[in-house]
């Protein structure tokens, strides 16, 4: 269809508008190049329209602004002439079918998380955490959506963050938010049209505390007849070697024969949670516990103890994070030194060169493996109890 352009004024449109008869018409301005309004048998549309070329690829781009009379032809122009500028300096926002939708967004971010997880030599836990989050309760919500309209409707995601916390408890809901947030800065990182506002900038997190969830003293009797219990034996074993090492679950999971060194009397836990080897002397307590997994596997000393393989069914009072805060409260009750607790544990050490440390710790000197038998002793006094 030829394009008509005019010498738009409120008059023309409104004599336009009188004699159209109910056929829509579609007339461009001649000012500002990309200005055109639609005479339509209800309403008057403005909207901003441009084709451009990038790299060989045809792009069109259509911006509705805003509807006659409300808006005016000197309004209308100044509207147009922002795009204009945007268009001249390839700074043009892309269109509906352009923009990124979360769904999209959600996909290459748990992608990314799996490649640095396999960068880093882990297992894709947290990546498993984000896909689980977004498949229960982000991409439900929000996965046609895209990046653009949930910055530009804060108070949409605020209030998504206070259903969840009631359907699903405060740190569940932090976590969607904190996800979401993350996923939007992965892809803002690539596509500087994005808005600077974040989706959560409305969000007021929960407060969250530390768990203080471990095991009393006056219930080890029963978590060892609960142990007995299991009818695995390398189960017992993984969950005896959590207690008396206070190694994180999906560390311990993840120790292969090779790292047990029998004759410097070491196990080893390759790639940590800071990033470093954890070297840990290993106990007569804790040498019992690994050979009771023995012959399970050639290469890893608990197998199917792995992330997302761990059978929630196991009777005990305490186990996972639980087990590893009865350790850090027994190491507590005993006085053992803070810093060769944090060595034990794998924390790091702030302001203190951590690997000169572990090093010397573990060959020019007997605290950190004397720290290790007095908490493994204590343990195994408190389980015959």
């Amino acid at each position: 269809m030829p394009r008509v352009y005019g010498k738009l004024t409120d008059q023309d449109i409104n004599a336009f508008a009188e004699f159209a008869e109910g056929k829509a018409r579609l007339i461009w301005d001649s000012r500002v190049n990309g200005l055109r309004i639609r005479i339509g048998k209800h309403r008057h549309t403005w909207t901003f329209y441009k084709e451009t070329m990038f790299r060989g690829k045809r792009s069109i781009v259509c911006r509705r602004l805003g509807y006659w009379p409300a808006m005016n032809v000197d309004a209308a122009r100044k509207a147009a002439m922002v795009h204009a500028a945007k268009a001249a300096q390839g700074r043009l926002e892309p269109g509906a079918r352009a923009a990124v939708r979360l769904d999209a967004a959600m996909a290459e971010y748990i992608e990314h998380l799996r490649e640095q997880s396999k960068r880093r030599g882990k297992p894709p836990a947290w990546a498993a955490i984000v896909a689980s989050l977004a498949r229960l309760h982000l991409l439900p919500a929000f996965g046609q959506f895209t990046l653009a309209e949930l910055s530009d409707n804060p108070a949409l995601v605020r209030d998504f963050h206070r259903d969840v916390t009631r359907e699903a408890g405060p740190i569940s809901a932090n976590h969607c938010c904190r996800v979401l947030r993350a996923c939007y800065r992965n892809v803002a990182r690539l596509d500087h049209s994005l808005p600077v506002a974040l989706p959560t900038s409305a969000v007021r997190f929960n407060p969250e505390t530390p768990s203080q969830v471990s095991l009393p003293f006056d219930q080890f009797p029963a978590w060892r007849k609960a142990w007995e219990a299991i009818g695995s034996q390398t189960r017992r074993a993984y969950f005896l070697f959590c207690l008396l090492s206070g190694a994180r679950p999906t560390e311990a999971a993840r120790i292969k024969w090779a790292d047990v060194d029998c004759r410097k009397r070491a196990v080893t836990i390759r790639k940590g949670k800071a990033g470093l080897d954890i070297v840990l002397p290993m106990s007569a307590p804790i040498a019992r516990a690994l050979k009771l997994a023995r012959g399970a596997d050639q290469v890893m000393v608990f197998p199917f103890c792995g992330h997302g393989q761990l059978v929630t069914a196991d009777p005990l009072p305490a186990k996972g994070r639980a087990l590893r805060r009865t350790y850090r409260t027994v190491a507590a009750d005993l006085g053992v030194n803070e810093v060769l607790t944090r060595l034990l544990m794998g924390h790091s050490l702030q302001g203190v060169n951590q690997s000169y440390i572990t090093r010397l710790a573990l060959t020019g000197g007997e605290g950190l493996r004397s720290a290790q038998r007095r908490i493994s002793r204590r343990i195994v006094c408190l389980l015959n109890s």
